[in-house]
């Protein structure tokens, strides 16, 4: 009983896979046919085509890093350039906070002597004109 239950169960499975073989066997004979100097030929005009687009490819990324190191570079040296200038305008600013204070200190003291001199004419005018009206006035 267990062989005849294995015989049914084998029989369809053998069928199946020999149906299979069956639908396999032109292609393998298409292979078989091709001639393999045709199939090495082909094989090595794909792989030149191949290192030709990865030669292409490399190339393509060499100048594209090269632009982007030139642009580095360039925005290096203008980096630099900018930070210069900001020297220069700190320099100049301070010189221009120094005059400033220099010429503020010298505008205070002569508007300083100015009052002093105002007050000193109004002292000198106030003390003849005093006299004259104590004279004129009985």
């Amino acid at each position: 009983m267990t062989i005849a239950l294995v015989f049914l169960t084998a029989l369809p499975v053998s069928a199946i896979s020999l149906l299979r073989v069956a639908a396999e066997m032109p292609d393998r004979i298409g292979q078989v046919a091709e001639d393999p100097k045709k199939v090495l030929r082909d094989r090595v005009t794909r792989v030149n085509a191949a290192f030709a687009e990865a030669t292409a490819l490399m190339d393509e990324l060499r100048r594209d890093l090269d632009a982007q190191q030139a642009a580095r570079d360039a925005l290096l040296a203008q980096a630099e350039e900018q930070q210069r200038l900001l020297e220069i305008d700190k320099e100049q600013a301070e010189k221009i906070r120094q005059i400033l204070i220099g010429e503020t200190k010298t505008t205070i003291r002569a508007e300083r002597r100015q009052q002093w001199m105002f007050f000193a004419l109004g002292v000198a005018a106030s003390i003849p004109i005093g006299v004259a009206i104590n004279m004129l006035v009985p």
